[in-house]
């Protein structure tokens, strides 16, 4: 991950970034994201507005740790190649659906950068 990236880590932040943030949703995964005001806090601390926050995590459909963090690993490496193109200043999670069978790096990859567009979330000249 870049510097300005850093990864969601408690349960009240993803509970706020499902229920005040904006999603798309596609066959194998959704994003829900997050515009951070420039006054929000952690543990009395303000977070920084250039800092991106990302969350990655699974439906409970997918029975085996194995599957699970199989899961995970699509998506964070799809995500390594929109990192630098990413607006800053947003908690974005991303959530793989569950499914009979895992899908391809590409399916996951095309996916995540019809939602990422589909949101605003990419610079401009992306």
């Amino acid at each position: 991950m870049l510097k300005s990236t850093q990864t969601l880590r408690f349960n009240y932040e993803f509970s706020r970034i499902y229920k005040r943030g904006k999603f798309s949703t596609g066959r194998y995964l959704a994003v829900h994201a997050f515009k951070r005001s420039p006054n929000l806090k952690h543990n009395l601390t303000p977070i920084p507005v250039d800092l991106l926050r990302v969350g990655f995590t699974n439906s409970h459909g997918r029975k085996t740790a194995v599957a699970r963090n199989r899961a995970k690993r699509l998506l964070r490496a799809a995500f390594a190649k929109y990192e630098p193109d990413v607006l800053l200043g947003y908690d974005i999670i991303f959530l793989m659906r569950s499914g009979d069978v895992l899908p391809t790096f590409a399916e996951v990859d095309k996916e995540m950068g019809r939602h990422l567009r589909s949101l605003g979330l990419l610079k401009s000249g992306e």
